[in-house]
């Protein structure tokens, strides 16, 4: 989701910024902290100053950056734990510009980082540790900062040669610790590479249970699983045809050296100072195949180890945590409503044991590792790494705060007509939120993509949501565009009939969302969708239907903007976001797999205008002027 949409009110100019680039938070979601929704009673009163530029602030309430009448606000984490921030332009941009004192105020309580360290839980113990210790057993990456970490031996939290040690009560017993400062302290301030790793004792039944990835071969061998995806997997195969070539056209800068020795003569492929090591970019494209669902996947693959259809997800969380269950409710639904399989992409340390292939029979559990902490990038750019590593046909791609719903299979279909090698980009479907330059102004790739306002020539499509569609013949723009970014490559300036095209450093580019439009933008896309990814509460539409209200429906339609949706876009209940609450979400799918085997549930769940459409052919007849397609 981009940075900075403003909402201007009476006393107050506010600016919601959702919060993943700005906590430096790497998670499998977006952050639970909501954008802020104000009243229009919003007060000044009860603001206490919480850090002056440059500081971190940490409170158990909203945050506000800025001074005197101008402030971003963001809304604390929706599980009510502390937020911390850091004051400053770079991580919350320039509200107020050449004004010396901008500051952070807190809505609720002030935490000082003196009291953070204290806050350890009550089950474990912080200690000393000793090499002794050590012996027969090697430090495992567990988690992230602000996930969870399980583990049956000490704990580790911190960065290179600064740690804190946290040993359980008891040996052998599994625990969970939230790797985050407010539950462990701070050992390493300002650097948000921050992570846990667990003592995993050599030949334990818990290392067979870990991510084979985070294991040495000949351990991850032993245990069963199986590369099915490396650089020299790719290379070997790139001749075999057409899936192939674009395959490899895509990862042969992550894994060839003769490529990168070429692009180092290559102004127009200039690494920056930010970028991946080579190494690291090679081991980014290996994975493997859980043992578990060896037969799903021998049963599911072509010859060539391809999919011919599969949706694709990725995701870290402790089996129990709110991530695991949300991602396995996702599994379900596929396996409810849909035929194709489902590949998901595990970057934690443990999966739950209740997933199984006599369970799923359409999963393919695969796990790869996660970047390394010093990578600084984003979780989320992991998205265009399952697409790659998944080798489907036709994908579609699927995050863990997600469902599907009856018909989704449809987009397939819709993905292999419109997909082609003539129209090989990726599409994305229409966002309910517009984000131009108006509503967005400081985002760093206005000045390339709007240097013309109003008019914005190059900006050549309305914002779309992060839920692509692709076919083979997009493999090689989502290696082109998580290249860039990993070599921090910068686009060079352009000038044009609009203007002088301002230089854009990939990298800078926080979150997957902002670059699969940029990209998109940088290479004329036209293609979006209609929204088939709707919000969670809006299946209630749904569910209220029977036979006897036929083609009417009081579904609203996705709002308008002047230069793209001047009528809004439609809808089509094929997916859901925002599916947050894990039980919540297996209640609706119950009901909705009820209501549609009971013929009380919509066959075309295509809305537009207050009706709805028996298929996308038919809108479009009808409304040949709509942008999005069905």
């Amino acid at each position: 989701m981009p940075l900075g949409l403003r909402k201007i009110w009476p006393l107050v100019s506010i600016i919601v910024t959702p919060s993943a680039a700005i906590l430096r938070r790497e998670s499998p979601l977006q952050s639970d902290i909501q954008p802020s929704l104000l009243e229009s009673n919003v007060s000044a009163h009860n603001w206490q100053f919480c850090a002056k530029q440059w500081e971190e602030c940490t409170c158990n309430g909203r945050i506000r950056w800025g001074n005197h009448e101008t402030w971003k606000v963001l809304d604390p984490p929706a599980d009510g734990s502390l937020m911390t921030v850091q004051c400053s332009i770079d991580h919350l941009h320039d509200v107020l510009p050449g004004d010396d004192g901008k500051h952070c105020q807190c809505q609720g309580q002030v935490v000082r980082g003196s009291s953070l360290s204290s806050q350890l839980p009550t089950s474990l113990q912080q200690v000393d540790f000793n090499q002794a210790a050590m012996e027969n057993a090697d430090w495992v990456f567990c988690s992230n900062q602000w996930q969870e970490c399980q583990c049956n031996n000490a704990v580790r939290w911190g960065h290179d040669q600064k740690w804190t040690f946290i040993s359980p009560e008891k040996r052998e017993q599994i625990f969970t610790v939230k790797c985050d400062v407010h539950t462990l302290g701070d050992p390493v301030p300002g650097e948000d590479g921050k992570h846990c790793q667990c003592l995993v004792k050599h030949g334990s039944l818990f290392e067979k249970q870990l991510n084979p990835m985070l294991l040495n071969e000949q351990v991850a061998d032993k245990g069963g699983s199986r590369f099915i995806a490396s650089c020299e997997i790719f290379e070997a195969a790139k001749s075999r045809g057409p899936k192939d070539q674009a395959l490899w056209e895509a990862v042969e800068p992550f894994c060839s050296k003769a490529w990168e020795e070429g692009a180092a003569k290559d102004e127009a492929l200039a690494a920056g100072p930010h970028r991946l090591a080579f190494s690291s970019m090679q081991k980014l494209m290996q994975a493997r195949l859980d043992a578990r669902f060896a037969k799903n996947y021998d049963r599911l693959v072509d010859k060539d180890g391809w999919l011919p259809r599969a949706f694709v997800n990725y995701y870290a969380g402790a089996p129990g945590s709110k991530h695991a269950k949300m991602t396995e409710q996702l599994i379900r639904s596929v396996h409810m409503f849909s035929q194709a399989p489902i590949v998901v992409l595990h970057l934690g340390s443990r999966t739950p044991d209740s997933w199984t292939a006599e369970r799923f029979p359409r999963l393919l559990l695969v796990h790869a590792a996660p970047m390394e902490p010093d990578a600084h990038r984003s979780f989320n750019f992991n998205k265009l790494r399952s697409f790659l590593i998944s080798r489907a046909v036709t994908g579609v791609e699927l995050d863990s705060d997600q469902f599907v719903g009856p018909g989704v299979d449809y987009m397939f279909d819709m993905s292999e007509k419109e997909i082609t090698q003539e129209t090989p980009l990726p599409i994305l479907p229409v966002h309910f939120y517009s984000f131009t330059q108006a509503d967005t102004p400081n985002n760093v790739w206005w000045r390339r993509y709007c240097p013309d306002p109003p008019a914005c020539k190059h900006h050549t499509m309305r914002w779309s949501h992060a839920h692509p569609t692709w076919t083979f013949y997009s493999l090689p723009f989502f290696g082109r565009w998580l290249r860039r970014h990993f070599r921090d490559e910068k686009l060079p300036a352009v000038t044009d009939e609009a203007g002088e095209l301002a230089a854009l450093a990939v990298a800078k580019i926080p979150e997957d969302e902002d670059l699969l439009n940029v990209a998109t933008w940088e290479e004329k896309g036209t293609k979006q969708w209609c929204k088939f990814d709707n919000d969670y509460h809006e299946f209630a539409d749904m569910l209220g239907w029977n036979p006897q209200k036929g083609d009417a429906t009081s579904t609203g339609d996705i709002a308008n903007d002047p230069k793209f949706y001047p009528r809004g876009a439609a809808k089509a209940f094929w997916t859901a976001h925002n599916c947050k609450d894990p039980d919540a979400t297996a209640k609706m799918l119950d009901e909705i797999e009820k209501r549609w085997k009971q013929g009380l549930y919509p066959t075309s769940t295509i809305t537009y205008q207050g009706r709805f459409w028996s298929s996308g052919a038919a809108l479009r007849e009808a409304h040949p002027e709509l942008p999005c397609i069905f």
